[in-house]
């Protein structure tokens, strides 16, 4: 179960997760999100969270695996009312994952370029965001007390459980999440490329990065201006909005 109360209590937020939806079981929780703003029944700054998700999602198509009641699967909705949240989004998701995870359990992790939630070389989370009828759909997952995971994935999966080797409540997680989020939304995008570079796992590092249906052996450098990432190929400079990179 997830205890409303206790998440309440830890929420500092103006707008972010003062109404909650909470679900014991739903396919996805963005899916959810999409049904709800269709009925009008959803608004900025509410979430969905579901104890367990028979279809969570993943970025690039794949499928996000959950344990029900152990990890923390949720969605919140944006208003796109800010030319530069398109941006902002995929590096703020991260950055507040990583401090709440911090916050809580002080424990320190990392992010992988966009925005995968990591320990050493082990994922504890990822962020899917979506865009819809004018808001963002920003849908969540952290392995919390997670001690087994599905075959496709259990040798780079990892859990805050297996990392600590105690269980961690997720209402205040949640909740931590949930206020550095708000508040890192008054940054600027440069303010906010300066503190996810501080947190990137492969700064100045040598990755395989995977661009469409190609492999590419490349230099991470950082971000650049616009967010994007900024990779050394063959002594030449190249910029890339999306792929995924591999450690």
């Amino acid at each position: 179960m997830f205890f409303i109360p206790l998440f309440s209590s830890n929420l500092t937020t103006n707008k972010f997760g003062r109404k909650i939806e909470y679900l014991r079981t739903v396919d996805s929780t963005n899916q959810e999100a999409k049904r709800m703003i269709d009925k009008n029944y959803i608004q900025s700054g509410n979430i969905v969270i579901s104890d367990e998700q028979t279809n969570g999602q993943g970025r690039r198509g794949d499928k996000w695996f959950s344990s029900p009641g152990k990890s923390l699967t949720f969605s919140l909705l944006i208003k796109n009312e800010d030319p530069k949240l398109i941006q902002k989004l995929p590096l703020i998701c991260g950055i507040s994952a990583i401090k709440g995870i911090k916050q809580l359990t002080n424990c320190n992790c990392t992010l992988k370029w966009p925005n995968d939630i990591m320990y050493e070389n082990s994922k504890l989370g990822g962020i899917l965001i979506e865009q819809t009828k004018q808001h963002f759909i920003i849908g969540i997952g952290i392995n919390v007390n997670d001690s087994t995971f599905d075959s496709s994935i259990e040798k780079e999966a990892s859990s805050l459980y297996s990392i600590l080797g105690r269980p961690i409540q997720r209402e205040p997680l949640l909740a931590f999440i949930l206020n550095n989020l708000e508040q890192s939304l008054h940054l600027t995008l440069n303010e906010i490329i300066i503190k996810w570079e501080s947190y990137c796992a492969h700064m100045n590092a040598f990755i395989k990065f995977h661009n469409a249906n190609e492999i590419i052996n490349a230099k991470f450098l950082g971000l650049n201006n616009e967010g994007f990432a900024n990779m050394e190929l063959n002594q030449e400079h190249k910029i890339f909005n999306s792929g995924v990179i591999q450690l």
